[in-house]
């Protein structure tokens, strides 16, 4: 079912060498059959599930750093590290770099873009880089609140074609209105071949956004009401702050992002001082 969503034959044509990490999660077997079938060569990597993780199970740049060595090592095109049930995915590149969940989907998204102003759906903490691809591309940015849910919820509302979070789940609702880290694997390998360029060359095809993500206790009874739900957002020309109080514990969470380091630092810092003066001060 997954491969008659990409064009097969053109990924076969590229013959990439793939490595292939999941974590010795539920994909252990799956995602190297399936690379395999898409005409890849597979490298396996904590494919066995009867053995723990092999590394942390939530995939992310930091726990993902000996698959990237593994990567380049072996001379892949592309890795891929997926957690425990394969709903999320991560890419790495063959030089090694970590695509960040926000590129990834603005990569994606782009390429899900058949007509104009269709619609895509991301949360509102995702980085700027997806908006800005997007419109650019001819698409339509419909924002949700934080949450695989939410974003389901408003797939469903605005009929958009793609969706995404940036913890690595990426929803292609042409098909189905849930997360595949497996189907976004193929989409990746797709993309590369359609446009036959590496993935690193992708990557530094994009424009650079820079996210300061920072956390901070604040008891139940101080938690300021603004904040919580939703959240609040503060919009400064292409640069954006955004705060919101956690749904399962007793923090605040700030988000910054910005085409500018300088700026997101400088946002975040101002985000600190609203929490500090609510909820400490």
């Amino acid at each position: 079912k997954l491969l008659s969503l990409v064009d097969v034959c053109l990924i076969r044509a590229g013959h990439y060498r793939v490595l292939a990490d999941p974590g010795n999660g539920a994909a252990s077997e799956v995602l190297p059959e399936l690379l395999k079938q898409a005409g890849c060569q597979v490298i396996k990597y904590n494919c066995e599930m009867d053995k723990p993780p092999g590394r942390e199970p939530e995939p992310r740049a930091k726990s993902l750093q000996t698959t990237a060595k593994m990567t380049v090592k072996h001379d892949c095109d592309l890795g891929l590290g997926l957690d425990m049930d394969a709903d999320r995915v991560l890419f790495i590149d063959e030089t090694g770099a970590v695509l960040s969940e926000d590129l990834v989907g603005a990569i994606l998204g782009k390429a899900e873009i058949k007509k104009p102003k269709d619609i895509l759906v991301t949360p509102f903490n995702s980085s700027g880089i997806f908006k800005a691809v997007i419109e650019k591309a001819g698409g339509k940015v419909a924002e949700c609140r934080v949450g695989p849910p939410e974003i389901t919820a408003m797939i469903k509302k605005t009929k958009a074609v793609f969706g995404y979070e940036e913890s690595g789940k990426y929803f292609f609702a042409r098909e189905f209105i849930w997360a595949d880290g497996l189907l976004a694997s193929l989409k990746m390998l797709e993309v590369m071949a359609k446009i036959e360029k590496s993935l690193s060359e992708i990557r530094q095809s994009y424009p650079k956004y820079y996210q300061v993500k920072l956390a901070f206790d604040c008891p139940w009874e101080k938690m300021p009401r603004r904040w919580v739900g939703k959240g609040e957002k503060l919009i400064v020309e292409d640069s954006w702050l955004f705060i919101r109080a956690s749904g399962t514990e007793p923090l605040i969470r700030i988000f910054s992002d910005s085409p500018s380091q300088k700026r997101a630092e400088e946002l975040a810092q101002k985000g600190k001082k609203m929490v500090e003066e609510l909820c400490i001060g």
